[in-house]
């Protein structure tokens, strides 16, 4: 390698880590900023800037990995398979769908909601997550899993009515903690990953496994979900579940564990069942709820199945969908959650029960919650409707029965998303009622959150092209079938400091 070929990796390779040290360090200077008192009338602004500045780090990040070779990075020490830190196309693509999902959060919360605790608590989960998406390293995962859940438990016990939420949170994601650490611990003794795995590191595995379960709320494990979007704060809701650690942490320690290091698990392949059953009848439970909440809890909840579904996909083009769905779903569920959240702060709970009328005072609101809706469904011109057709083509390809469920869970989520619709915009109107207007953050916010989906959804081929790339890279497969190097060894294209 020449002295120019040197220079080149070690300039990507301090570049990388500075990006990731500054998306993970700004929320946090602005968590501090907030909690020292130095901004007690407007903690938006510092928090504001914080997220901003993860924003553009990850976007530079991705741009950064999409205009190299495409490998994998790692810095630090390295443990059971994964480094301290490591970016890749999957880290590439959805750092920044984290960093935008937290900022448009941020953005749209009402004022009342937004006081110095409860802002330094949004941020600071927000860097824990953003650590958790930069990282491979198993006992790091651990150790995040507990920092991410902590501000959501403390922010559901803090609100009025949220006990029951926050009691039921507790029970479900320290059973999680247990499972996830034990089941680290007994993979890092026998690994999975090398040959000569025994007993004690297949227990191990499975153990993740229900972990990944229960903080997915996959059934049985799902009474969390629809009852967090009930008793918490919506902001809470959506940055606790929107970003999906739980499949992040699946793709990192469960893929690529069968046959010594090619391939998908039986443990993956058992998840994508319960998964597969649990977005449709997430769907089906969509369609009869009697409040907003829990339209959309149940919705979430039937999206983000889909997802761990195609995560045991045997071929690139099923994962290629997954990842397409984790962004999609991710940006869409935020932007319907974010319009009911505004709406609800200006005329209370709304129910699903008759018809509320509120085209006419809230027009703006309207059209976001309609189109965030479509999107979230596969309307052509969206990334969704790409996920759609990647997932439900891989997964006939390998599994008739997954892709007809796909298909189900679809088709319900769009009368779900409909009914919520006409009943809350829909009815008659009160001529003389007070008029909604949306506010310039929230409209940002919102169209900041709109236009990847349907720029994405225009143009996928970048997008597409990156994932399908990671994909081969974790499957251990080209998308032609043709063996690549093992995923959780060291592959020769892995590129670490010199």
């Amino acid at each position: 390698m020449s002295g120019t070929e040197v220079l080149s990796v070690e300039s990507v390779h301090g570049l990388m880590l500075g990006l990731v040290a500054v998306i993970v360090a700004a929320p946090l200077l602005a968590a501090a900023a907030v909690a020292l008192g130095g901004f007690p009338r407007s903690p938006r602004t510092p928090a504001a800037a914080g997220l901003i500045a993860s924003l553009l780090g990850a976007a530079l990040l991705a741009w950064l990995w999409h205009a190299c070779d495409g490998v994998a990075y790692e810095f630090g020490e390295r443990l059971g398979g994964g480094s301290l830190v490591h970016v890749d196309g999957i880290t590439a693509a959805l750092m920044p769908t984290v960093a935008l999902i937290e900022l448009a959060i941020l953005l749209v919360a009402p004022k009342r909601f937004l006081d110095p605790s409860a802002t330094a608590r949004l941020l600071s989960g927000a860097a824990a997550t953003f650590a958790l998406f930069a990282t491979a390293h198993p006992l790091v995962l651990v150790a995040l899993w507990i920092v991410t859940a902590l501000p959501t438990w403390i922010s559901t016990r803090g609100t009025p009515g949220g006990r029951p939420a926050a009691r039921v949170f507790a029970t479900v994601m320290l059973a999680a903690l247990g499972c996830m650490a034990a089941g680290t611990v007994l993979m890092l003794v026998d690994p999975p990953w090398e040959r000569g795995c025994g007993l004690v590191g297949n227990t191990g595995g499975w153990l993740v496994a229900i972990a990944v379960l229960m903080r997915k709320g996959i059934v049985p494990f799902h009474s969390w979900y629809p009852a967090l979007f009930s008793g918490a704060p919506l902001s809470t809701a959506l940055a606790a579940t929107m970003p999906q650690v739980a499949a992040y942490t699946a793709v990192r320690l469960l893929m690529g564990h069968a046959d010594h290091g090619a391939g998908v698990g039986a443990e993956l392949v058992v998840l994508s069942q319960l998964a597969l059953g649990t977005a449709a009848y997430g769907a089906a439970l969509a369609l009869v709820q009697r409040d907003l909440r829990g339209f959309i809890g149940t919705l979430a909840m039937s999206q983000s199945a889909l997802v761990l579904a195609g995560l045991a996909g045997h071929v690139p083009m099923e994962l290629n969908g997954a990842f397409c769905i984790w962004i999609s779903s991710g940006l869409a569920l935020t932007g319907i959650g974010l319009v009911a959240w505004a709406l609800e702060s200006r005329a209370g709970p709304l129910s699903l029960t008759t018809p509320q009328g509120r085209f006419y005072d809230a027009p703006a609101m309207a059209a976001f919650f309609l189109l965030f809706g479509l999107a979230a469904i596969g309307l052509p011109g969206t990334l969704s409707f790409v996920a759609d057709d990647l997932i439900v083509s891989g997964s006939l390809d390998d599994q008739l029965h997954a892709g007809l469920l796909v298909i189900t869970s679809t088709v319900l989520s769009g009368i779900a998303v409909m009914r919520g619709w006409f009943f809350i915009f829909g009815g008659p109107v009160a001529i003389d009622g007070p008029r909604h207007m949306i506010l310039p953050r929230e409209r940002v916010a919102l169209t900041a959150l709109l236009v990847p989906l349907f720029v994405l959804g225009l143009w996928p081929a970048p997008l597409v092209r990156s994932l399908e790339r990671a994909a081969e890279q974790l499957l251990g497969v080209t998308a032609d079938g043709e063996p690549v190097a093992a995923p959780n060894a060291r592959p020769e294209a892995t590129i670490e400091p010199p």
